[in-house]
């Protein structure tokens, strides 16, 4: 048995690393034949002009071919080569930022054009005809040098990952997968906190985005998508783990976090990016690549679903997208997963892009994600129409060889380079469910290289534990676009990665720790933690996955639950839990700002029973139905068991 790369499998079960991996994958490596063809057109067009013609004019042209704007110099024009490379650098910069690819070859035509044109014109410092001889040689001698410098950066990156595998293989074929921590978390007053500010997000209008980050919608946390889709996540593991029993608030809230994104302003990024990269006008967000926001929203409908039981997203047209001139995109859950199928089909990578021209492999699994989903929750076959090919991009075209994936990888080069989203650009394992739903051979072996050496660092933490407290320091850091200085993520990181190795009592003492460091104290619209809403989210997420964090639920899919249900109580009273662990009885903890008398009303309840809450007896109706008055005052945790 072998992985796609023919790696065998260890008797551990682990697929090993390949022993004689190659540089890059068939698609990858002819889309970087083609353009080092292209380039390498243009580099010995452009030497040939600059030493063998006696045109000045052709050489200063040969030159910028050579090096963008390196004509320019020749020509005794040492402001404008500076323009000119600055511009050149702009243009790599826009190419990833808004997938403007075209903007390089079009400002190194620019140069060349220029350089020829400008020739015989006037110098800004010197004479008309003044040409500096010395720049021929230098321009050559500078383009050498950088592209010599990034073969080689690829050439020892390469060698550097190969050498690594026979190490990194025994290591695999003898390693065993700490048991993780997936105990029920008990809430504190934080926990309240965390859910009130949620739901106060979640709970506005459809048109009202009071406290989310609102800055530029291409990248990283201020893109109001990804907030979204942090906040549902957070409130589907929320809703599973501990308001199974008492799901209505929760429900609501995913449901409205879903619908925002077809609010114009979470997604008419997509109409300038699909321009600009596809010259395509179309402002669809669904229709064509753009997997940061289909796949996204149907995994988020596929926990949505997977915690609530609720299918309103399956109805056709619950998801329209309106146009500035009217035009709608009616979308549900199944159309979305299907385009998504679609666009995984017809890509040569096996990979779709985020972006014109940018494949993420993060993205991807996000999609792989969806697909697998929408199949667990509906029964289709979407997932396993896909999966031959989506494998093999993923491993045949991404893969490192020492087990890594790049993050971002260009359509139309075939080249991966770190783009600073990410620690060194690449991982071990990616999405949500770090692959554990869609490839859970991939994800056994990413988390065994991703946690190598981890277990015991992790343990050694154990000392630094002072009344409950993790003595360790964690600087605050600038967040990314965001106007915040702040140490949530990386405690977030610290917490999860404890309870991935297992050990319980650091990942609670970490939590300890940030709670008291981290904690604002503030009410939304503020924060009650420091830092973006994508930043508490992330937290939120990692802080309530126990015992079913994203992949167990996805692969899980919806159960009904168990026990009595309390039905939507009264807006004052938030339900911080509502779990039955016999399929009898109730735990339930209620939080009010201010003392309240309110009914709560149960259902599922055994016909004419006697039941207890608190020291309060009621019977239940022929129908399973049953209600009774209560006092609450700040956090409560009662009981609802059955009385003889």
């Amino acid at each position: 048995m072998s992985t796609v790369l023919d790696a065998p499998i260890a008797a551990n079960g682990v697929p090993l690393l390949p022993t004689e991996p190659k540089r890059l994958g068939p698609v990858s490596r002819r889309l970087m034949i083609r353009f080092v063809a292209g380039l390498a057109t243009v580099e010995l067009v452009g030497l040939l002009l600059a030493l063998t013609t006696g045109n000045g004019r052709a050489r200063a042209a040969g030159l910028s071919m050579v090096l963008p704007g390196g004509g320019l110099l020749y020509a005794a024009m040492p402001i404008l080569f500076v323009i000119a490379v600055a511009v050149m650098v702009l243009a790599v910069v826009l190419w990833w930022g808004v997938s403007a690819w075209w903007g390089v070859p079009l400002w190194w035509l620019v140069t060349v054009v220029a350089s020829a044109a400008m020739f015989d014109g006037p110098r800004p410092f010197v004479s008309r005809a003044t040409t500096w001889g010395w720049a021929a040689p230098l321009v050559i001698v500078a383009a050498a040098v950088l592209i010599g410098s990034a073969v080689v950066r690829f050439e020892r990156t390469f060698r550097r990952k190969r050498a690594a595998v026979a190490e990194l293989n025994d290591y695999l074929a003898s390693a065993t997968l700490p048991t993780p921590v997936t105990t029920f978390a008990e809430p504190n007053a934080l926990d309240v906190e965390l859910l009130r500010w949620v739901y106060a997000m979640a709970l506005q209008p459809l048109d009202e985005f009071d406290g989310f980050d609102w800055g530029e919608q291409y990248h990283g946390p201020t893109c109001v998508r990804y907030q979204l889709n942090f906040l549902g996540w957070a409130l589907s593991v929320f809703a599973a783990n501990y308001v199974p029993n008492a799901p209505a608030t929760a429900e609501r809230a995913m449901a409205n976090l879903i619908e925002k994104h077809t609010d114009l302003r979470v997604w008419h990024y997509w109409h300038s990016m699909n321009m600009i990269g596809n010259f395509d006008r179309n402002p669809d967000p669904i229709v064509r690549d753009n997997i940061m926001l289909s796949a996204y929203i149907v995994d988020q409908i596929n926990l949505y679903e997977a915690a609530t039981g609720s299918t309103r997203f399956d109805e056709p047209g619950s998801l329209t997208f309106v146009w500035k001139d009217g035009r709608t995109f009616p979308y549900d859950h199944r159309s979305i997963a299907e385009v998504v199928a679609r666009n995984f089909e017809s890509s040569a990578l096996g990979l779709f892009p985020c972006e014109p021209g940018w494949v993420f492999t993060f993205c991807n699994v996000m999609g792989a994600q969806a697909l697998k989903g929408h199949d667990t929750m509906h029964g289709t076959e979407l997932w396993s129409g896909v999966e031959p090919h989506w494998r093999a991009g993923v491993v045949g075209e991404m893969l490192t060889p020492d087990g890594h994936f790049p993050h971002i990888r260009s359509k139309l080069i075939g080249l991966s380079f770190d783009t600073g989203e990410v620690p060194g650009g690449e991982y071990y394992a990616a999405g949500t469910n770090r692959l554990a739903d869609v490839a859970p051979d991939l994800a056994r072996r990413g988390a065994l290289l991703n946690l190598r050496g981890v277990p015991e660092r992790i343990g050694a933490l154990r000392a630094k534990i002072v009344d409950g407290e993790l003595d360790h320091a964690i600087a605050p850091q600038p967040e990314r676009s965001t106007r915040y200085r702040t140490a949530v993520r990386d405690w977030t990181v610290l917490m999860g990665t404890a309870r991935a190795v297992g050990e319980h009592e650091v990942a609670d003492a970490a939590r300890a720790r940030m709670e008291r460091l981290c904690a604002t104290g503030k009410r939304w619209p503020e924060r009650p933690l420091v830092g973006g809403a994508q930043t508490v989210g992330v937290h939120m997420l990692a802080r309530w996955a126990a015992p079913l964090n994203t992949s167990r639920l996805a692969l899980r899919g919806y159960e009904p639950p168990r026990g009595p249900v309390l039905l939507e109580p009264p807006p004052e009273i938030l339900v911080v839990v509502a779990r039955s662990t016999d399929g009898s009885s109730l735990d339930l903890v209620l939080h009010v700002d201010a003392p309240v008398t309110a009914v709560l009303h149960f259902n599922q309840l055994s016909a004419r029973a006697r039941y207890r809450l608190g020291e309060t007896m009621f019977a239940a109706g022929d129908d399973g139905r049953g209600s009774v008055d209560v006092r609450l005052s700040g956090t409560t945790r009662l009981r609802l068991e059955t009385s003889a």
